[in-house]
């Protein structure tokens, strides 16, 4: 058995994951950008809360108002779903 780097890992479980929710349809072009966003602070950082949007790249575009904004109430069963699938 080999060992993958977690980033690899998760990128994998996001593609899938993106696969799954026929993504070129149900997200627009920004939403895929903050997923994409998302799911490389998961490879990272091991998870997403809402305070993470408040730094770094989130910080530059939005925080978490911004997310708000993309997502409406879908946020939170979002990220709680991201966090379960990615970081499995």
């Amino acid at each position: 058995m080999t060992l993958e780097p977690y980033a690899k890992e998760v990128r994998a479980r996001y593609d899938a994951w993106l696969a799954e929710r026929d993504a070129t349809k149900s997200f627009t072009p920004e939403q895929r950008e903050w997923l994409d966003r998302m799911a490389e602070h998961i490879a990272t950082s091991m998870e997403i809360q809402p305070v993470d949007f408040e730094d770094g790249w989130f910080g530059q575009h939005g925080s978490l108002g911004k997310a708000h904004v993309l997502f409406g109430e879908k946020l939170q069963p979002l990220l709680a779903e991201l966090n379960g699938r990615l970081a499995a």
